[in-house]
């Protein structure tokens, strides 16, 4: 095999490890590891603040996202 095989080979089998990765990352994103000795994860709200002072939302969508959604009217797009 010459040089340019064995990067290609290589790199086909270290996006295929990554790929799995992200997958797998993704397939147990939101699931609490429980078992007989851990208790459930508690999901807890976060409280709102601005300035300091904590408020409450009107709309069941309205959540800190950190930057991290895109959001328009209700509408979730993918996350940039």
């Amino acid at each position: 095999m010459n040089t340019l095989q064995l990067i290609k080979a290589r790199t086909v089998r270290n996006q295929a490890i990554e790929s799995a990765r992200t997958q797998m990352a993704r397939a147990f994103r939101h699931q609490g590891h429980t078992d007989r000795v851990h208790t459930p994860v508690g999901s807890k709200t976060k409280v709102l603040r601005y300035r300091g002072v904590a408020y409450e939302s009107i709309d069941q969508q309205q959540h800190p996202s950190g930057g991290r959604e895109l959001r328009y009217r209700g509408v979730s797009y993918d996350v940039y």
